[in-house]
């Protein structure tokens, strides 16, 4: 299970962005985060840039997929479906409980989640 974010596991961090203009200035190599957005996708995806895109709903999760996404961010009540269809349609990317909670780690466990985005594993452009 991957645990990025988590103070006593060395992670390399998710940088928050909202256009492309904003990739451009993280360091390189980064993973970008952002809200769903196929446009913004398609452009990292035809650039060879890694991200992660924060999905709220299915049909988001199924066009992320077919987008490129590397990782896909979810809250807890989309955690389990995400997952399950991740695992049976055999994604290429990772299913990432979006948390704060270490005790989430637990529920990940039990529900084989890929793994968990602690809040502290996104930065800020103002912290790269």
């Amino acid at each position: 299970m991957l645990l990025i974010g988590h103070d006593a596991i060395a992670f390399k961090p998710f940088y928050a962005i909202h256009t492309f203009e904003e990739v451009l200035k993280t360091p390189s190599c980064s993973i970008v985060l952002f809200d769903f957005n196929a446009v913004l996708a398609k452009k990292c995806a035809d650039e060879k840039i890694l991200f992660a895109l924060h999905v709220k709903q299915i049909k988001e999760l199924i066009l992320a997929n077919a987008l490129g996404s590397s990782y896909f961010v979810v809250t807890k009540s989309l955690a389990l479906q995400a997952q399950k269809i991740a695992d049976d349609y055999l994604f290429d990317g990772k299913i990432l409980l979006l948390s704060n909670d270490e005790n989430d780690i637990e529920f990940a466990a039990l529900h084989g989640m890929d793994g968990i985005l602690f809040e502290k594993g996104i930065h800020s452009l103002e912290s790269a």
